[in-house]
């Protein structure tokens, strides 16, 4: 009888769950740094017992007696606002943060084409500033193509004090805009014929004492979708299930989400989505008219299903989903795939996986398309193992080029035993981690499990069941469960509900959505999670979803189709922690390393730096992570501060290589073996859940030569150059390093080689060599260096030395 009083508890806590209604709030563009003075703030609450809104006395509500009512506050600060009801369960109450910052511009832009049209080499961009409070409805909707009349004086006024904007890409290439007497900036950049993803950023300008907030802006032209015909079928889960989440590893706006109704496909970020169906083609449809999927992934050039333990494809174009004789028909108990862009990771002539297949005994991996011509077959074989073995899942590493995959080991008579392996690319090679040995056999949760590795330059992982989250940071290092204040694990403190998604960002915030949506959070690094305030109702429908503005939408589907809400998970956060335990132990961290990827060349020198500021006494400093130190050589130099009670430390890393070449018995050897990727990480030492956090954190080092450097002999000045005056020269086999009795033909590569150098033999000639990256000069080459003939000619003579010649 004593689990009776439990199983009671939770029906009541259900109970109450279900009654009590659930309150909102945003601002007019649903944007985290609008929640200021300047901005009114929109209270909504859904339910039929509500009575009036409580607000402190420093806010003013237009009508406290509305369920929709807007507020604007005139003090700065955390904000106590709670919706009264007539139930006899309090609504829970937030901190709403209002802040008196003075950016409280906005940069509007938009890209007036024809969407029609077959231009795609550049894009016009027109850009102005708005107040969101002043705004015309289109502006606000993202729909104007040229200010409004508020606007336009806003800007110009900008403008008259020196204002302009400037646009960055991901490539860090920077674009100015350049005034319209139409009150608006005008730039051209390169284009894409679906995508387009920039940040624009103006002057310290203000008007009226008041900024304009820096943005990033993305823009979408998605082919318009053909109908779907008559013989096209749904593809729907299992009734009953969880909304599933799929989305384009490198193109985060397209995406899949899958339910027990059909499936939406997006080409745009789901700003507009539509139903996904396949042509069966030659496969026998089943009774109920639909295929029941249990997991899909999206490839850039087509889906692949996995439908009871097969795997089906469907292509882009003709969107038949067939069987493949390169995709198994039987046995598959899972695929993942990648989930971040690894695009961006500077391994040469090598393409990383994208997907992970596994069947009970064979692990295989596949690439992002499935249309590959260089490739015999789509998947390839990594590892096989014994019948006493079986895999639980997989997941690619915290490096690019890892995957990892946890097994199970079973011998008759025994307990079974989990063990997580790793797998490089790169290095074929299999290591074991003494990750699931640190547990005892009764603390490790039983599967199904899921499996995601952070980026890091150390190994660290999330692996979770329906009800808690195991974690391995820092190669094993640190490890445990990650648990809720005062409950044994997360389904304890969600009323029995289970683990429906656990999402993370680039600035290591983590949230774990539960069925009944129900939202925990925490700082990647953290082992204590802490419950958000409800947002959505326990039997809505919803999905988290990461968009390219590492912004977390909520999609929740109805039977009305599909809707998308912006989630203010720092505000969330930050109301739920006020006047909690939880603390940061720094006040601020930042560093230079904001690049994903560099490349150092023999002998260059590359200089970061860091800066951490915190209360006095906290002893905390930054760390410098390496997964490959043995390439690189970390000189680091800090400088202390400190003033009334806040220290600050500067922190200089100095990045190099220090290898001898000289005298080395073989420079090549020496040279690839001192060549290679290191992953760096910059980290404070100690983190909280309440940190700001920068959202780069990690880079990859290439280190040796770069893709595309190369060497040019530079024509000295006054020298003419001659082109396409030579088409092949002959090379008498009697003056060859190795003689032959026939000559050789050679025919010069214009392309590659361009003009030919023409001097006299009796001038003086000392070549001049110069270093370029594709067409672009880095600089003078000013090491030692030998000239001989490729083809073996050795009836050249030199009548000075390079130190003569010097």
């Amino acid at each position: 009888m004593r689990g009776l009083p439990f199983f009671l508890s939770l029906l009541v806590l259900l109970k109450i769950e279900l009654i009590v209604g659930v309150w909102r709030y945003n601002n007019i563009l649903e944007d985290e740094n609008l929640f200021t003075l300047q901005n009114a703030v929109f209270l909504k609450y859904d339910g039929s017992d509500f009575v009036e809104w409580e607000y402190p006395e420093c806010c003013n509500v237009n009508n406290k007696s509305s369920p929709n009512a807007i507020m604007k506050c005139t003090s700065p600060g955390f904000q106590m606002v709670k919706p009264l009801v007539s139930s006899p369960e309090e609504e829970e109450a937030r901190y709403l943060f209002i802040s008196d910052s003075f950016f409280s511009f906005i940069w509007y832009a938009v890209v007036p084409i024809d969407r029609g049209s077959a231009e795609t080499s550049s894009k016009q961009v027109r850009m102005w500033i708005i107040d969101p409070e002043q705004a015309d409805p289109a502006e606000i909707n993202n729909t104007a193509l040229v200010p409004s009349t508020q606007s336009r004086y806003i800007t110009k006024h900008f403008y008259n004090n020196g204002q302009y904007p400037v646009i960055k890409l991901k490539s860090k290439q920077t674009h100015l805009g350049h005034f319209q007497k139409d009150g608006y900036w005008e730039a051209v950049i390169p284009g894409d014929e679906r995508f387009n993803d920039f940040h624009i950023y103006g002057q310290p300008i203000s008007f009226q004492h008041r900024f304009v907030i820096d943005g990033q802006h993305t823009f979408y032209w998605p082919e318009p979708a053909e109908p779907n015909g008559e013989r096209e079928v749904s593809l729907r889960l299992a009734p009953g299930s969880p909304l599933s989440l799929v989305w384009g590893t490198c193109e985060l706006y397209r995406g899949l989400l899958l339910s027990d109704t059909g499936t939406l496909i997006t080409k745009n970020a789901f700003l507009t989505s539509e139903e996904l169906k396949v042509d069966p083609g030659t496969l026998p449809v089943p009774p109920e008219g639909y295929f029941t999927v249990d997991q899909a992934a999206l490839l850039e050039d087509g889906i692949i299903f996995r439908i009871d333990g097969a795997l089906y494809w469907r292509d882009n174009q003709d969107r038949v989903l067939t069987e493949h004789p390169q995709l198994p028909t039987s046995g598959v108990m899972g695929l993942y795939q990648r989930t971040c862009c690894a695009s961006n990771y500077p391994v040469q002539d090598v393409e990383l996986s994208s997907l992970i297949v596994w069947k009970e005994n064979l692990l295989l991996v596949g690439p992002k398309k499935f249309k590959n011509p260089g490739r015999e077959n789509f998947l390839k074989i990594v590892l096989k193992v014994p019948p006493r073995v079986t895999y639980l899942t997989a997941s690619f590493g915290s490096h690019p080029a890892s995957l990892a995959t946890l097994v199970m080991y079973s011998v008759p008579g025994a307990i079974s035993r989990n063990f997580l392996t790793s797998y490089n690319e790169l290095v074929p090679s299999w290591i074991t981690s003494t990750f699931m040995t640190k547990f005892k056999l009764k603390d490790i949760p039983k599967g199904p499990f899921e499996m995601r590795f952070l980026e890091s330059a150390d190994a660290s992982l999330l692996l979770w069941n329906k009800e808690t989250i195991l974690y391995s940071f820092h190669n094993d290092n640190e490890w445990g469960e990650i648990r809720p204040f005062n409950a044994s694990h997360l389904s304890a403190a969600a009323f029995g509900s289970k683990i429906h998604q656990v999402t993370l960002d680039h600035s290591w915030n983590m949230l774990v959505k539960m069925e009944n949506n129900i939202l925990f959070y925490c700082k990647v690094g953290m082992h204590e999670v802490v419950r958000l305030h409800k947002w959505m109702e326990p039997d809505s429908r919803m999905v988290l979803y990461l968009n390219q503005k590492e912004q977390i939408n909520m999609l929740t589907l109805t039977p009305e189709g599909l809707h998308v809400q912006k989630y203010p998970m720092m505000m969330e956060t930050k109301s739920a922690m006020k006047g909690s335990y939880h603390d940061c132990p720094f006040i601020s961290f930042e560093h230079s390393m904001n690049t994903i990827s560099y490349n150092m060349d023999k002998g260059d020198q590359m200089v970061l730096w860091a800066q951490i500021v915190y209360p006095e006494g906290k002893g905390v400093h930054v760390k410098f992570l390496s997964n490959n130190a043995d390439l690189l050589y970390i000189e680091q130099k800090s400088h202390f501060e400190g003033v009334n009670s806040v220290d600050t430390v500067n922190t200089t890393f100095i990045i190099s290589q220090k290898v001898d070449y000289s005298d080395a018995t073989s420079y090549t050897h020496l040279t690839k073996k001192t060549s290679g990727i290191v992953t760096l990480e910059l980290v404070p030492n100690q983190i909280g859940n309440t940190c700001n956090l920068p959202m780069s954190r990690i880079s990859h080092f290439n280190v040796g030569c770069p893709p595309n450097r190369h060497i040019r002999v530079a024509r000295p000045w006054g020298m003419p150059c001659e082109m396409y005056s030579l088409t092949n020269y002959t090379i008498l086999g009697s003056v060859l390093r190795d003689p032959q009795q026939d000559d050789i033909v050679v025919h010069y590569d214009w392309e590659k080689f361009g003009c030919l150098l023409k001097t006299h033999y009796k001038n003086p000639f000392l070549p001049s060599i110069d270093l370029y990256d594709g067409d672009n000069y880095v600089r003078n080459v000013d090491a030692n260096f030998i000239v001989w003939d490729r083809f073996g000619r050795k009836d050249y003579s030199f009548n000075a030395t390079m130190r003569q010649l010097l």
